[in-house]
């Protein structure tokens, strides 16, 4: 006996088609602008002049940002997305900025030490892992210049992209889903298996907090502070070396403390915006549709072996294989 399909179902399909097969499309667009992009930058700056290093990182930065938002940018005007309703300031409570930089802070800190650690194990193999690290500059006011500029442009880019973009976007349909793939697409867009736990778990928390307060603007904030403490250990790592065991515990437990607060003040489960019209209540999808209408877009496996090539080819080099 054929299953019937009701008109409610046969519209939830159609929705999950366009939509994954659309930000995956958009996903593999971003990697080859990061490509074309580099490419640009490694030829602009072959002279030497005074400012060379603080230049060139800080258009790698720039074009970096261009390439995440352009892709993602047109793809949400054409999805309903609105940009200036992300844009737009609402009222929320200031614990999000202060307790949620410090969640997101700690958060990073402690993945991302964590990770590097692990991921260096594979120095013992022969490999050598292709890292992009913010310069170190000789000028301490070159130093902060191209920390402000670099995290500002990071964190924008990001925030306009996983938040107002593709959370805001997936949160009609399914929170869950809301949660975890803007973070699976993020971490895979670093192209490194260090930077990835941090960026995924960092993604996660920012989603959550984008749709418990509504606001872009406290998830810029934590992007930013994050990205800024990032680059201070990393300018400062040599002196700090000795003190990295303190920063993993002490990030760990501020991050459980304030994070315990939002819950406590907030709560933890994620919300839905009130619906437009009567057609956002079809919309609404289980998980088990949102993991099959992922695993069922073809793009999405286009978008995994871009992963895949990107560590391989561009991450991962330099094997030593001793001949016996």
């Amino acid at each position: 006996m054929d299953k019937i399909v009701t008109f409610e179902e046969e519209k939830r399909k159609e929705f999950l088609y366009v939509l994954f097969n659309a930000v995956f499309v958009t996903t593999c667009v971003v990697f080859i602008l990061n490509f074309f992009f580099g490419f640009i930058c490694s030829n602009i700056y072959a002279g030497d002049s005074l400012f060379k290093d603080s230049a060139d990182n800080i258009l790698r930065s720039f074009f970096s940002a261009v390439a995440i938002s352009a892709a993602f940018v047109f793809y949400g005007v054409h999805s309903d997305v609105s940009l200036k309703s992300v844009f737009t300031p609402k009222k929320t409570s200031v614990l999000w900025f202060v307790a949620g930089a410090v969640t997101a802070a700690g958060i990073s800190f402690f993945f991302a030490l964590i990770s590097e650690k692990a991921v260096g194990l594979l120095g013992d193999f022969g490999y050598i892992m292709n890292e992009y690290t913010p310069y170190i500059l000789e000028n301490p006011a070159e130093n902060i210049a191209n920390m402000i500029v670099v995290c500002l442009f990071s964190a924008f880019s990001s925030e306009l992209v996983f938040r107002g973009i593709l959370t805001e976007r997936f949160r009609r349909a399914n929170t869950g889903v809301a949660l975890i793939l803007p973070a699976m697409i993020a971490a895979s867009m670093t192209g490194s298996l260090a930077k990835m736990p941090y960026v995924f778990f960092l993604s996660i928390f920012l989603s959550w907090i984008y749709m418990k307060s509504s606001s872009v603007y406290a998830t810029l904030f934590c992007a930013f502070i994050t990205d800024v403490s990032l680059y201070l250990f990393h300018i400062y790592r040599s002196a700090l070396a000795p003190y990295e065991p303190l920063f993993v515990f002490g990030g760990l437990v501020a991050a459980a403390a304030f994070g315990a607060l939002l819950i406590i003040k907030f709560g933890i489960r994620t919300v839905y915006p009130a619906p437009r019209d009567d057609d956002d209540e079809y919309l609404r999808i289980s998980a088990k549709e949102s993991v099959l209408g992922i695993l069922k877009a073809f793009s999405f496996w286009i978008f995994v072996l871009a992963v895949i090539f990107t560590v391989l080819f561009f991450y991962l080099s330099n094997p030593t294989v001793e001949m016996p």
